[in-house]
């Protein structure tokens, strides 16, 4: 999965706030980079002459960004493209046949709204690899450690709903663990709302998350099964910082209350609010979720 990680970048420096998260992967697997930059063509007369421009711009500035990795020993590539920032990383990534992609959740110009807008909505909808987000920290009291560009992976959170959907994001969870012989912390959050026989349902977690932990054990990954119960933003986010989770693991989609887990309000409010990244896995059809994850078991 992180053989080959397209990073999408912009010019800004918040857009950069994603490599110090990278260079977490680099120091543990040797990975290929292809940093990517789209030139969003200008609506006007002489458009062909600014597109030409904002390219060779755009060459400049990514070729600054390579050279200064290369010296860091990093295998990397560059690839300017004129198009919408959505067309132009889904084709790089086809092209370059990468394995996944890894962004800040804000960037400037045609990337700004790249997780929370419709460029997001359509990345996540269409990629076919998992996407790393990260959120930048600015705030003084939010600035990560200085030693977090090589403070391993140790603990993994995965909130999971109990779908078929929802699971599918182990494979690249026991990628991750196996990697930085980490811990994964298995979540099932009980909707207070809709809970009628709350002792059943705890039961039904408790069995589901001991099924998905064996994933885990046949790996020789240690696993923390939790079941809590109310909000699944509070709940994910509270058991990320008393568990010291490094990287929150979803799927887009999943049911009750993380229904509407990457374009809806729960990953919208972790993004937000979260301080860990967050590796999010496009869901398939359920028949599709099945035949993967039964491939992930016979490995």
């Amino acid at each position: 999965m992180i053989e080959r990680i397209v990073v999408p970048l912009d010019g800004s420096v918040t857009a950069e706030a994603v490599l110090p998260q990278i260079r977490r992967i680099l120091h543990r697997a040797d990975s290929e980079l292809v940093l990517v930059r789209a030139v969003v063509p200008a609506p006007s007369e002489n458009s062909i002459l600014l597109a030409d421009a904002s390219t060779q711009a755009a060459r400049e500035y990514l070729y600054g960004v390579q050279e200064r990795l290369d010296r860091q020993g990093v295998r990397v590539e560059s690839e300017v493209r004129v198009g919408s920032p959505t067309g132009v990383i889904l084709d790089v990534v086809d092209d370059r046949k990468a394995t996944m992609v890894a962004l800040a959740t804000h960037g400037a110009t045609g990337l700004r709204r790249l997780l929370m807008g419709s460029v997001a909505e359509a990345l996540l909808r269409k990629s076919k690899v998992p996407v790393l987000a990260v959120r930048p920290f600015w705030t003084t009291d939010e600035t990560p450690a200085p030693d977090a560009e090589i403070r391993p992976i140790r603990n993994l959170l995965l909130p999971v709903d109990g779908s078929d959907l929802s699971a599918l994001v182990i494979p690249a969870a026991l990628e991750f663990a196996g990697l930085f012989e980490g811990r994964a912390v298995l979540l099932r959050v009980l909707d207070p709302k809709k809970t009628t026989d709350e002792a059943a349902e705890r039961k039904e977690a408790e069995e589901h998350l001991q099924g998905l932990a064996r994933e885990f054990d046949r790996k020789g990954i240690e696993t923390l099964l939790l079941v809590e119960k109310g909000d699944p933003v509070d709940e994910i986010l509270k058991t990320a910082r008393f568990h010291g989770a490094d990287l929150i693991a979803m799927t887009t989609h999943g049911r009750s209350g993380l229904g509407r887990l990457v374009t809806g309000s729960v990953t919208e409010e972790v993004l937000r609010r979260a301080t860990t990244p967050l590796l999010v896995v496009r869901a398939e059809a359920p028949s599709k979720a099945r035949r993967r994850l039964a491939h992930a078991k016979r490995k």
